[in-house]
């Protein structure tokens, strides 16, 4: 018999985690299917920041001839910023042990200086968006203490310095254990879910929706009552399956950083400041090392595989060089690269893309009870889940009661190491079924330095008798780890 759920989502990264957590929560018989695994496409190639949405607010507050010229475009940027703020406090204050505070500070330079009081009331206006429960900690140095400051040492301009500002943010330990963390405690509640197995098809059959899964073992086919894609860039091909083609809602921009080895005088602190096109870049700290960028290119319309060329690691480089000078840094200074595909929700022109976030309802555009949502962000997921719950309750009331929707806390031990333990758990329990979801989205060491290179072997030796790899299957998995972080990530050996 044909099992039948009240809704399948589409998609296993934070988007669709979390609206499998919602819906479930809410009392929907729900099944999350993911074609690779959970947290391996865009979530894992995120900025790691749980921002405060200053660049929302900077886009937003220009002059009033600006403003004026464009209100809806203002407005727009305004519910970002404020959506920011609120995710950023509930996500700190609900899992504080998966999130870091890094300081981060910005150079008041003669292109982008700003009066005192309107510094003070762009964070006024931010942490009255979330009633300042998780502070800002917004301090203004006046020119002479911008100038001493040893984050800035080196900066080119530094003699006219206008002054610059240090404030608070956070950062996720790693974005795909947010997701992992998200898919079990649904699975927790009732969810059910399938990595590494693709829906082939969509076909409506009555007042269902049939859906073809395909994974190694063979296909299946489940009914739903309702479809909710959050495949992220490829919702549109996931559209198409259902019959409706034209039905286009996301475009893809591309995003490209690199990861540096900087000053000692950088550790620990963030830097952000923007191009000569007034472009955000930053500096980010990621451990002892930081990742600079993000340099953005156009989409070539072929999300999966995208990787840093040499072009945009070069324009970062330069950029980087324009602004500290004394670095002298060269292309064998770069440890490792990544891009993404960030996705962004159409223009209502259809000509571009639109920085908001939409959940989308299609039953009126012929695809009842087919959800899609586009520009979704992992700092905001949280809320995303919520919309995209509310949107199927106003078509279906679930079959179920409800459940509590963080039933277990997300402190796994034992994830910064390989260990017997630590492998089996990721396995056994968690669903991980190649050396890459282990060392990559179970375990924090695939972003140590040498991004796991080092572990590879132990981990999978550990996992082959956990999931029945042969001694040959075992040293394939080893080396197809180790051309995937070369192939995607360009990493080198670290010496030493």
């Amino acid at each position: 018999m044909t099992q039948t759920y009240d809704a399948v989502v589409v998609g296993g990264g934070i988007i669709g985690a979390a609206a499998g957590q919602h819906l479930t929560a809410a009392g929907y018989h729900t099944l999350l299917v993911e074609r690779d695994d959970y947290g391996a496409g865009t979530s894992s190639r995120t900025s790691r920041l749980q921002h405060c949405g200053l660049g929302y607010l900077t886009a937003a507050s220009g002059s009033i001839a600006a403003f004026l010229a464009r209100p809806r475009s203002a407005i727009e940027c305004f519910s970002l910023m404020r959506r920011a703020m609120q995710g950023r406090s509930e996500f700190v204050r609900t899992v504080s042990e998966r999130v870091r505070p890094v300081t981060f500070l910005i150079p008041l330079t003669r292109e982008n200086a700003i009066p005192r009081w309107k510094a003070r009331f762009a964070f006024w206006l931010m942490t009255a968006s979330d009633g300042g429960r998780v502070p800002l900690d917004l301090c203004i140095l006046s020119a002479e203490e911008a100038r001493a400051h040893p984050a800035l040492k080196g900066m080119a301009g530094l003699n006219g310095i206008r002054g610059a500002m240090t404030f608070t943010e956070y950062q996720y330990h790693w974005p795909e254990r947010i997701v992992v963390d998200t898919v079990m405690k649904a699975r927790a509640i009732g969810m059910e879910a399938l990595n590494h197995t693709a829906v082939t098809a969509l076909a409506r059959e009555g007042a269902l929706w049939r859906a073809t899964l395909t994974a190694a073992e063979g296909s299946c086919d489940v009914l739903t009552r309702a479809v909710v894609n959050c495949a992220g860039v490829w919702v549109d091909e996931v559209t198409a399956l259902a019959g409706a083609p034209h039905i286009r809602k996301n475009v893809g921009e591309k995003g490209t950083n690199v990861v540096l080895r900087l000053p000692e005088s950088l550790r620990g602190i963030g830097f952000e400041t923007i191009t000569s096109s007034g472009a955000p870049f930053y500096l980010i700290p990621w451990d002892e090392l930081h990742y600079v960028g993000p340099w953005d290119s156009a989409s070539d319309g072929r999300p999966e595989g995208f990787r840093a060329t040499e072009g945009e690691i070069t324009a970062i480089l330069d950029q980087l060089g324009r602004l500290f000078p004394s670095f002298e840094l060269r292309r064998e200074d770069v440890l490792y690269s990544w891009a993404g595909v960030r996705p962004r929700s159409l223009a209502r022109d259809s000509k571009g893309s639109s920085p908001v976030v939409r959940e989308h309802d299609l039953t009126d555009e012929g695809l009842p009870n087919v959800f899609t949502f586009t520009g979704g962000l992992l700092m905001t997921h949280r809320d995303a889940g919520r919309r995209l719950t509310r949107a199927v309750s106003r078509r279906l009331k679930p079959s179920g009661p409800s459940h509590p929707l963080d039933p277990m806390s997300l402190t796994v031990k034992g994830l910064d190491g390989v260990t017997e333990a630590s492998v089996a758990h990721a396995v056994l329990n968690e669903q991980a079924r190649t050396l890459s979801d282990i060392l990559r989205r179970r375990l924090s060491v695939g972003w140590q330095p040498d991004l796991g290179l080092r572990h590879a072997e132990a981990a999978a030796h550990l996992a082959a008798s956990h999931l029945g790899w042969t001694p040959e299957e075992t040293a394939a998995q080893v080396a197809g780890f180790i051309e995937e972080t070369a192939l995607e990530f360009g990493c080198r050996p670290l010496s030493g």
